[in-house]
């Protein structure tokens, strides 16, 4: 899968597109083909450096902390959600973020997307 990169701190010239794994969730995650995230202040002062000394993270690092997509995969013990729910979430993992294709996510930190209205024409 196609994923935002950086190998070390310093200025947006750091974020790369790279090829990656595609996660694998485990028994009480689920998989999410990403349709949406954003971009936080968090991203940019971590990509910098500025929070090393309290979030130590391992290079590379994928940025981003929303997600919102379509779920492709539910690990075993999962028993909120299937394949196909549209939902919202943030990452499992810190360094495995959501500037890429596809997430894990722990169905603790999942909500289903809801359609309040719709517009019809």
């Amino acid at each position: 899968m196609k994923a935002i990169v950086i190998e070390q701190y310093g200025g947006k010239d750091q974020l790369k597109e790279k090829e990656v794994a595609v996660p694998t969730p485990e028994d009480n995650q689920v998989l999410i083909e990403m349709h949406a995230t954003s971009i936080n202040p968090i991203d940019w002062k971590l990509r910098e450096g500025y929070l090393k000394d309290m979030l130590p993270f391992e290079f590379p690092i994928i940025l981003g902390w929303d997600a919102a997509g379509v779920i492709k995969e539910v690990g075993s013990k999962v028993s909120k959600f299937k394949a196909g729910d549209k939902v919202f979430s943030r990452p499992a993992t810190t360094n495995r973020g959501t500037y890429a294709e596809y997430v894990v996510a722990d169905e603790s930190l999942v909500a289903k997307m809801l359609l309040l209205f719709s517009f019809s024409t």
